[in-house]
């Protein structure tokens, strides 16, 4: 019926239903008389393919856009595209990595993930800007276990001995509640200049076990980054400080609230009940399962313990 009509009658009815002029004619051609869209792909060199299989052999932990680019400075001429066609050829994308080693670290990470309150603590500094009074500083302290805020201090710089007195009302804070801890926690910092001084480390060496996080990798610090987020938007950015002392007692207030009445996700109880707040946990000895983003490394663990035990049998027949 279509056939029957004119060209633009065929046109027209083709774009009321939605459907291109050129696609409709090229469906018309036979299966074996239609051309590949597109330029058509070179075929792949084997002496190239040799090569970059070889240097891929060499580093095989680096994707094909790094060994494009390590084939170029050896003076191989050969772009990402080709790169990626042999890599796709050979099986190479998908990168394999050593099963035996990365459950091993993954199950050294897992023994030192806290079990109970003051196994780890984490410190850092975040930015307050009062007006009239310009940018002051909170030193903030927090139990990672049963994410206890122990600590925010209002200071005007975030020089070592301000970080010492922040460590100070966080360590009065935890002997409050527990006496006198008969062991060292570790502290984890980033790598700023008052961690690393020498009046800090001083400070620390006696009490506790001081972690710092790799160079520009905050995530590492990810949960009191987080935290800081949550300062800022259930706390700071909703009222404007008439001076430091208002700015400190507003973060007093919200300490408390935070550890005693703010339910906090990351703390579910054994029993599946509604989430807990840092005080049941810190202070109350409530129980929490192992957060869903931990359970990768406690599997890992579990795998690896398997793989020894089958290879002790196998070592044993």
């Amino acid at each position: 019926m279509i056939k029957s009509q004119p060209n633009s009658r065929l046109s027209q009815v083709l774009h009321w239903i939605g459907i291109s002029t050129s696609s409709w004619y090229y469906q018309q051609i036979p299966p074996e008389q239609q051309r590949k869209r597109g330029p058509v792909e070179k075929p792949i060199d084997v002496d190239l393919l040799e090569t970059v299989k070889s240097v891929a052999e060499m580093f095989p932990m680096w994707g094909y856009k790094r060994i494009a680019i390590v084939c170029r400075r050896q003076e191989i001429q050969v772009g990402r595209k080709m790169v990626y066609r042999i890599f796709k050829l050979l099986g190479l994308l998908q990168k394999p990595r050593p099963r035996a080693a990365e459950l091993y670290q993954a199950a050294k990470l897992f023994e030192l993930l806290p079990r109970r309150p003051n196994d780890l603590w984490q410190t850092d500094v975040t930015y307050i800007h009062i007006p009239g009074h310009g940018w002051w500083y909170a030193v903030t302290v927090i139990d990672y276990y049963s994410r206890y805020l122990l600590a925010c201090h209002l200071t005007t710089s975030y020089s070592a001995s301000e970080c010492n007195n922040g460590i100070e009302k966080a360590i009065a804070e935890a002997e409050r509640i527990h006496g006198k801890m008969d062991r060292r926690p570790f502290l984890v910092t980033d790598n700023g200049t008052s961690f690393l001084a020498k009046r800090f480390q001083e400070f620390i060496c006696d009490d506790f076990q001081h972690v710092r996080i790799q160079y520009r990798t905050p995530t590492q610090l990810g949960l009191l980054e987080r935290f800081h987020k949550t300062l800022k938007n259930e706390e700071v950015y909703w009222q404007l400080y008439e001076n430091p002392a208002h700015c400190r007692e507003s973060l007093e207030k919200y300490r408390i609230t935070y550890n005693t009445m703010r339910p906090h996700w990351a703390l579910k109880p054994e029993n599946d009940g509604d989430h807990l707040t840092p005080e049941d946990v810190y202070v109350k000895g409530a129980v929490v399962t192992i957060p869903k983003w931990q359970h990768w490394a406690k599997a890992a663990k579990k795998k690896l313990d398997q793989m020894m035990e089958e290879d002790a049998l196998g070592e044993a027949a």
